[in-house]
């Protein structure tokens, strides 16, 4: 990732149009952006903890700091059911 993410609010995300297509190439990297996501789920539920999202749409890269609520039919949601597809998604990481 050599762009920097632009800081976003999680309602100003709710405005967002997402394309369809993985950002991530290998399964390796899947397979722990999927893992990540449960985690941050959970702990978002059990300790209402937030997390970076790093993610990107068809024209900029984006981080919102927030709480993730479910992650369910490729997508996460976040309170108010404002919601990211999972394929977009680059990185999660705890604040």
């Amino acid at each position: 990732m050599t762009e920097l993410p632009v800081d976003i609010t999680r309602l100003d995300t709710a405005s967002l149009d997402f394309p369809s297509g993985d950002v991530l190439f290998s399964a390796l990297a899947r397979a722990k952006r999927s893992k990540r996501i449960h985690s941050a789920t959970y702990v978002g539920n059990i300790r209402h903890e937030k997390v970076a999202i790093v993610f990107q749409t068809a024209t900029a890269i984006f981080k919102v700091q927030t709480t993730i609520w479910l992650n369910y039919g490729g997508c996460i949601f976040l309170k108010d059911d404002i919601t990211i597809p999972v394929e977009r998604i680059l990185s999660v990481e705890w604040v």
